[in-house]
């Protein structure tokens, strides 16, 4: 897929709306600089040595499962997709919406927008009878059920905790979070067109293309069926995140409860949305630092613990890069097509 391609979605470039200077180059590499240094920085914090001994020490198989639990989020992932693009009145066949999952996770994790494996799997689904509002809504429907469902494992968790006696800032924060995550996702399904309808903005000339996009959001959003098999799968994704977490703590043996850390996901995820650095780099692992050492874990264990994941998310999305050099990223009409 070419950047002309993702700019026909985005009305951007690199991320940033296109002006008459061109395209910035400067925006994303100051980006790259700032979440680099936020990391540096929290090494220089922490105990070096710390980091080293928790590292060496962690159980490999731990972190494997970790791997392999995150590799099966993708493949839930897939099929949660898969939901969406139904409803919406588009097939794709299971291998290419497999691929593209994939793919997709690859130009996410290492494209400077965060988003460019949304814009990738848009396009590349689109074709004659397949109007790019359906596809561009059916990306956006599968981020929304995956970020509403970790919201909704997230108050489960808050419950637990104050349950428990938790008096930590980290519940109360993570609460506002979730609820937060919840009726912004509600008011943007079910109010999405009206705000693009009556907003002032041009938006780069895109306007009567996110008004389309709204409408099927709202369309498939709403959809009876389409949310219950979203939500089921989406839970899904988000168990299998969670265990993946877990998996590392225990490789780490930080003994943090099971909820404690679907709390720390929750803020995790979110710090990591910040657009000040490239994909959130260093605001996620800032996070955990800060909710681990609620939970008693040592600034250097912590760190180990946010760069491990970090790793764990760029060796699995780097799965995808391996699938789009060997297969590419191709969808034939044969497999792509609107339902009649």
């Amino acid at each position: 897929m070419t950047m002309e391609e993702i700019q026909e979605i985005s009305g951007t470039e690199g991320g940033y709306p296109v002006g008459p200077g061109g395209r910035s180059v400067l925006k994303p590499l100051l980006r790259t600089v700032v979440g680099v240094g936020i990391i540096v920085l929290l090494v220089v914090r922490s105990d070096i040595g710390a980091i080293g001994e928790a590292i060496g020490d962690a159980d490999p198989i731990w972190i494997l499962l970790a791997f392999a639990l995150l590799m099966g989020s993708l493949v839930v992932s897939a099929l949660r997709w898969e939901v969406f693009l139904r409803s919406l009145d588009v097939e794709l066949a299971p291998g290419p919406t497999m691929r593209l999952t994939f793919v997709g996770a690859f130009f996410n994790a290492f494209l400077p927008t965060g988003v460019g494996g949304d814009a990738y799997k848009a396009v590349r689904v689109r074709g004659p009878g397949v109007p790019l509002s359906r596809t561009l809504a059916s990306v956006l429907l599968d981020r929304i059920a995956g970020i509403v469902c970790l919201a909704a494992m997230g108050l489960v968790a808050v419950i637990v905790r104050l349950a428990a006696g938790d008096p930590g800032p980290v519940v109360p924060l993570a609460a506002l979070i979730s609820v937060g995550v919840l009726v912004a996702a509600g008011v943007l399904v079910a109010f999405g067109e009206r705000f693009v309808r009556t907003g002032r903005s041009t938006w780069f000339g895109l306007r009567p293309r996110l008004q389309r996009t709204a409408r099927a959001l709202t369309e498939a959003g709403t959809h009876p069926r389409s949310v219950r098999r979203g939500i089921l799968w989406g839970v899904a994704t988000q168990v299998l995140a969670v265990a993946a977490h877990l998996a590392l703590a225990r490789a780490l043996s930080l003994g943090v409860p099971l909820a404690a850390l679907t709390l720390g996901l929750v803020i995790a995820t979110v710090a990591a949305t910040a657009p000040i650095t490239i994909n959130g780099l260093g605001f996620r692992e800032g996070a955990w630092v800060w909710v681990l050492g609620v939970y008693g874990v040592g600034g250097g264990r912590a760190l180990a613990y946010a760069l491990l994941i970090l790793a764990i998310f760029l060796a699995t999305s780097a799965i995808g890069g391996v699938v789009y050099a060997v297969a590419g990223g191709d969808v034939t009409a044969a497999t792509t097509r609107a339902r009649s």
